[in-house]
């Protein structure tokens, strides 16, 4: 029997968590209380966020273990079976100038995401891994080039390498989580990150996304896996089906 006012379903609490925390952080910053001329504002939603996602899990899921990218690493996560991996505010950059950023939750067993969400208050929406989304379908045999989005900080390396192996049109936006969700939506077809990303910017997206039907991988190609002693990760790949073997070989050229 279920204590109250906990919840049986992790994907329920995955969203609840989730969409509840971005609510927080959009109050805010509809009523800041930190100086955001020295960044303030996104240390504060940093905090406020990470602090409201652990208390509501150790409430939810008292028995589980947390990893989140604002907490302190306990090793013990590597003996358990079920870890919670969250971004408690994804592209702090982004937090209180643009609507392009996310708030991240999933629940990982045996190295793989079994629920998650991802939260883009400035999208007015919450994805989950259930009920899945389903991606806006676009033909690629219609002659259009594929649309790829891809880090700022990555547009001469990863855009450039996809522009000319696919004559892709690239795109950049916000944040790990809102790069997925573009693509849950149909806006692109993939997002490409060749450089190294962290565990907790990935693994709510990626759940999302593959829930969705798209294929979630490293740069290289090779599967996902979380919940490692090293949570650095080598890059990721977020894409239709039919992109995948492509866009792998396009990096391909620059990771050798």
């Amino acid at each position: 029997m279920t204590p109250a006012g906990q919840i049986d379903d992790d994907h329920a609490v995955a969203a609840r968590v989730a969409h509840q925390a971005g609510e927080l952080l959009v109050d805010l910053i509809r009523n800041p209380v930190q100086d955001r001329r020295w960044s303030g504002l996104e240390y504060e939603g940093d905090r406020r966020a990470h602090r409201f996602i652990i208390d509501e899990l150790q409430r939810l899921r008292p028995d589980d273990v947390v990893l989140s990218e604002e907490g302190r690493d306990d090793p013990i996560r590597l003996e358990r079976d079920r870890v919670w991996i969250v971004d408690p505010l994804d592209g702090s950059s982004d937090f209180g100038y643009s609507p392009h950023w996310a708030v991240h939750v999933a629940l990982v067993s045996n190295g793989q995401p079994v629920a998650g969400a991802v939260a883009v208050p400035g999208w007015e929406t919450t994805w989950a891994t259930d009920p899945s989304p389903s991606p806006v379908a676009r033909p690629l045999d219609d002659g259009s080039n594929p649309r790829v989005v891809v880090a700022r900080s990555r547009s001469r390396f990863d855009g450039f390498r996809i522009q000319q192996a696919l004559g892709a049109e690239i795109f950049s936006i916000g944040s790990a989580g809102v790069k997925a969700m573009a693509v849950v939506r149909g806006e692109v077809d993939a997002y490409v990150h060749g450089g190294g990303l962290y565990e907790w910017d990935i693994c709510a997206p990626a759940a999302v996304a593959a829930s969705a039907g798209l294929v979630c991988c490293h740069a290289d190609g090779s599967p996902l896996s979380f919940n490692k002693p090293d949570v650095w990760s080598p890059g990721l790949i977020i894409s239709r089906p039919e992109l995948v073997d492509s866009l792998v070989a396009a990096l391909g050229l620059g990771l050798r």
